[in-house]
């Protein structure tokens, strides 16, 4: 079993970044992304992650992916779920009156390829998974070029 952290911005919070995949024939680009580093229960971890659409019009569909944080400086490389990556879906489901539904599935493969520059604060990459569990069959495989957000430097 794992545990995501998933934060959901409302807007882009940084306009110049692409997250994009292909599923099938079809090219997706995210509405929203983020790449940040945090901290879940004292273990600090890399986020990667980009979606479309919304619960408001039942149409939100997403990829997220996490590392284990070791070092700025050594967050470039291949990952792959052995690794220490973690790959998931999300996505709108119907819900009882009164709730909102989402369902995250785990990717059965993943790939992520990243380069990432401390001085820049920029993180190049590319991912490919298979979701084919639970009758999932999705075969995403993206680029991306990311900013790292960073929390206001405290006065």
């Amino acid at each position: 079993m794992t545990t995501q952290v998933i934060f959901l911005p409302k807007k882009p919070l940084v306009r110049d970044d692409k997250f994009q995949w292909k599923l099938g024939g079809k090219q997706k680009t995210a509405k929203f992304r983020s790449f940040y580093r945090g901290e879940f229960f004292g273990e600090p971890y890399w986020a990667i992650s980009g979606g479309t659409g919304n619960f408001d019009d039942e149409s939100y569909f997403a990829f997220s992916m996490t590392l284990l944080y070791q070092s700025d400086e050594a967050l470039t490389g291949v990952y792959n779920l052995s690794d220490g990556l973690t790959f998931g879906h999300s996505h709108w489901i119907p819900a009882p009156p009164g709730f909102t539904g989402m369902a995250t599935v785990d990717a059965d493969s993943a790939t992520l390829s990243i380069k990432y520059d401390p001085e820049t604060d920029i993180a190049t990459g590319s991912f490919e998974a298979v979701f084919k569990s639970h009758r999932y069959r999705l075969n995403p495989k993206g680029t991306f070029t990311m900013t790292r957000l960073r929390p206001p430097e405290a006065d």
